[in-house]
This record gives C-alpha cells, sequence and structure tokens, in this order.
C-alpha cells in the first residue's frame, strides 16, 4: 500500500497516552481478554475508543490489511451516543476519516482508504444476538459490567478476521452492575468459570485510579471524596466488594459465613429450590436452631443442564437418611403442565415419582427481599439470623453481587445471578416479616412450619 514512515509517524502522534492507559493499550497485544478500570475518572472510555481505532491502523501498517472493522459497543444507543459518538466527533481527525452511518456497515468512524479503509463499528446491545454471525477483527464493550455472562460469550464469539491471528476483547467497567458478578470473577479474582479455565492467562486486569489521570480538576476529587459509602470506596477506590446500587448491602461474607460444623439432630430442617435447565438450578439445604431462631444453610446443590428427574435424584442421593426434611420449597412455576411424550406431567410431579414431595414456596419478590434483609440482620445475641457455611460456594459467590433492580430498589435485578438468591428466598416462605417477637411472647418452636 506503500505507507511512508512519515505516515506511521503521524499516527503515532495522535495520542499521548497516561502511564496507565499506555500499560493497558500495550496489554492489548499480548493478551486477548484486557480490562482497564475499576474506579471512576482515568480515562477508560477515552482508551477504548483510541485503541481500537489504532489497533485497526496497525493491522494495515504492519499486516498489510485493508478494510478492517472493529467494533465498539455499549448496552444501549443513549449510552453509545453520549460515551463515545459525541466524543468521537471532537476527537477523532477528519484527516484520518469521517463519523457516518452507510446502508451496508452501519454508524462507524470511516478511514480514508489512503489509511486502509478500515472501520471502527459502533454498536448497542440493545439486541447482542444481532451480532451472532458478525465479524470483527477487535471488540471493545464500554462499561462491560452493564451487560450480562451471556452478552460477552455472544461477543467474543464474534471475535475473527480473514487474516488476523490475534483478536483482542477490550472492557472497562465499574463495581455494580448486572454484569458486577462475571466482571469481578473473571478479572478480578482471577477466578474463571471452568470453560474459560484453558484461557485464564489470556485475561488481565488493569486497575487505573482517579489519581493516575493528573487531568481531573479539583472539584471533580471533591465530587468524588464526599461521596457516601459504598459510592466513595467504588468510585474513588475501585472496590469490587461493595458498589453502589448492591442489593444486599448487609450481607458479609466475614459475618455471615462459617466453616462446616455438625448440626443437632433434633434441629428443624427443610429445603429450598429454583427451578433451572439452561440457567442453573439450585436446592439449598437449611436448618434452625429452635432456641434462638436462627438458621442455617449448610449445604447447596448448583447445576445446569438436568432434566427434572436428575435434579429430584441429586436431592435424594445428598439428604442422609438420618437428616428429617418436613418440607421442600419450590418454586410455583414447577407446576406449570407440560406434554412429555403426549403425558400431561410437571417438573413437580417428576419430583414426585422418584420421592421427593415439593410445595409451593411464597414466590412474592418484595416480600422476599424484606425477609432476607430480616434474616440477615442481628439476634439479640450479636449474630446474624442466617449463617451460612462456607462449603455453599454459589450463595457465597453470588449474594453479594446482586445489584438492585434499577426500577425498584427494593427487589433485585432479575438479569443478574439470582438462581441462588431466589432459592433462599424459597426457603424462608414461612417467615414473619413482622416485628419479631421477645422471647417470653415466643411459643416454643414444634417444627419447621414455625419458621
Amino acid at each position: 500500500m506503500g505507507h511512508t514512515s512519515t505516515t506511521s509517524r503521524r499516527i503515532s502522534e495522535l495520542v499521548t497516552w497516561l502511564p496507565k492507559q499506555q500499560e493497558a493499550f500495550d496489554a492489548i497485544y499480548t493478551h486477548r481478554y484486557v480490562l482497564f478500570g475499576g474506579p471512576r475518572g482515568p480515562g477508560k472510555s477515552y482508551w477504548e475508543r483510541w485503541s481500537l481505532l489504532l489497533y485497526d491502523l496497525y493491522l494495515t501498517l504492519n499486516h498489510g490489511l485493508w478494510g478492517v472493522r472493529v467494533g465498539l459497543f455499549c448496552e444501549d444507543y443513549p449510552a453509545l451516543r453520549d460515551r463515545q459518538i459525541s466524543k468521537i466527533k471532537a476527537e477523532f481527525p477528519a484527516w484520518l476519516g469521517e463519523l457516518k452511518s452507510t446502508e451496508t456497515d452501519g454508524l462507524g468512524f470511516y478511514i480514508w482508504p489512503e489509511f486502509g479503509g478500515g472501520i471502527l463499528a459502533l454498536r448497542n446491545l440493545d439486541d447482542p444476538s444481532k451480532y451472532q454471525s458478525a465479524e470483527f477483527a477487535a471488540i471493545g464493550v464500554d462499561q462491560l459490567e452493564k451487560n450480562t455472562y451471556g452478552t460477552f460469550n455472544t461477543l467474543r464469539g464474534s471475535l475473527r478476521w480473514p487474516g488476523v491471528k490475534h483478536n483482542p476483547f477490550l472492557g472497562t467497567a465499574n463495581p455494580g452492575g448486572i454484569g458486577h458478578l462475571f466482571v469481578k470473577q473473571i478479572w478480578v479474582d482471577h477466578n474463571p468459570p471452568a470453560e474459560l479455565v484453558p484461557l485464564a492467562d489470556e485475561f488481565i486486569y488493569i486497575k487505573a485510579l482517579p489519581k493516575d489521570n493528573p487531568y481531573l480538576p479539583p472539584s471533580y476529587w471533591e465530587e468524588l471524596e464526599s461521596q457516601p459509602e459504598p459510592l466513595r470506596s467504588a468510585w474513588l477506590l475501585g472496590d469490587w466488594t461493595i458498589f453502589a446500587g448492591q442489593a444486599l448491602p448487609s450481607w458479609s461474607e466475614l459475618k455471615h459465613t462459617i466453616p462446616p460444623r455438625e448440626l443437632p439432630g433434633h434441629w428443624p430442617r427443610w429445603r429450598s429450590v429454583d427451578w433451572g435447565y439452561a440457567k442453573p438450578w439450585c436446592c439449598l439445604w437449611w436448618a434452625m436452631d429452635p432456641d434462638l431462631g436462627r438458621k442455617y444453610i449448610y449445604r447447596e446443590a448448583y447445576e445446569v443442564q438436568l432434566t427434572d428427574t436428575q435434579q429430584a435424584r441429586i436431592i435424594k442421593e445428598m439428604t442422609p437418611p438420618t437428616e428429617r426434611i418436613s418440607i421442600t420449597y419450590a418454586d410455583p412455576s414447577m407446576w406449570a403442565k407440560k406434554n412429555v411424550k403426549n403425558v400431561v406431567t410437571s417438573t413437580a410431579q417428576e419430583y414426585q415419582d422418584e420421592g421427593v414431595t415439593l410445595t409451593r414456596a411464597d414466590n412474592d419478590r418484595l416480600s422476599g427481599k424484606r425477609k432476607l434483609d430480616r434474616v440477615l440482620a442481628p439476634l439479640p445475641d450479636g449474630l446474624p439470623g442466617l449463617l451460612v457455611f462456607n462449603t455453599c460456594y454459589n450463595v457465597v459467590r453470588t449474594l453479594p453481587a446482586l445489584p438492585s433492580d434499577p426500577n425498584n430498589p427494593e427487589d433485585v435485578d432479575t438479569r443478574a445471578d439470582d438462581h441462588a438468591y431466589d432459592a433462599i428466598k424459597y426457603g424462608l416462605t414461612n417467615v414473619n416479616i413482622a416485628p419479631p417477637e421477645t422471647k417470653e411472647q415466643r411459643a416454643p418452636l414444634q417444627d419447621v412450619k414455625g419458621l
């Protein structure tokens, strides 16, 4: 294509990175999945749009590839417009290309042919399935935590381009949002799910703090410093253990989890089930101290793609004959009729056929949330009303990461991983959300129906 050293130098002078931005930019050439950010203020969105543009130009200047498309995504069009399109109009030079929309390739920044004719495609994620057959040499998602793990998987399935061997995925994120859990698990905790373990070394998290951006005005610092907790820790420090909009801020792994211990055999015991197939199915085993009313979750089953029969059999196998289970509360949807080989049945009936009798749980979302908030609070002895064995990995993993419903802060966001939460909610079916009685008023508890 005849690119001159003058052209390369001109392009290299487009951006002057801050040190952390430079570190994150260098990482996209050595790692496949790069997450940049954490707190607010280090210039994450700027880094992402310029990194994608420069990577497109790199593929032309260094590999002779023409017409390469890279993609920059936001969760919806208003966010795309405000965080990226408006900035691209102001920052990207007219001598390099133009921002426009075409019938064949849609909205994007189109690089002039003399610089390779590449496209920085600008897309929204209102319907991620639109991109299942699309191809991009690189993909960036601005505020990845505002999207689900399923969206992440859909997009990384589109990371391919003829002649390009290294197809990076760029993400920016703040603590919180419906994707908080998977972002934290994969990049921050370095604990990817099983399907990503073979790629674990390809993930890198570059944390940048507001102090890494010397261009922030004093007024911005004042706003961050004056925020109440947990906003201050999330926005200023990038603390992924607490975040704005956390549905269960009273949950604490230190306070609410304990190592496994032998629980008295005479304590009331019960189970609760949240149904799932493609999404996780969860069953929890409960016990209660009848003197204090403290509840314990001491065992969990958490699987995907199990048939109803398999689920019931696992429950039976995981329940020792010596445990007297009084009742098993279950997702009311499990009584829905279905036709299996011309036989009308239900999930509840299939469980019954395997010897697991179910009882419809209270599925009211708002009262369920209030019940959980209540049992997380301390009892008169100072310990919480709910303790969870730390071997119940998915309860411990998902509860602190649940965000509130953005339209109803009294509920959790159902787009997040709320399967263990729902099972807990069902397990609290008979909890009374009225003010607790005093010890003198409380009648002796005989069985699980006294919950």
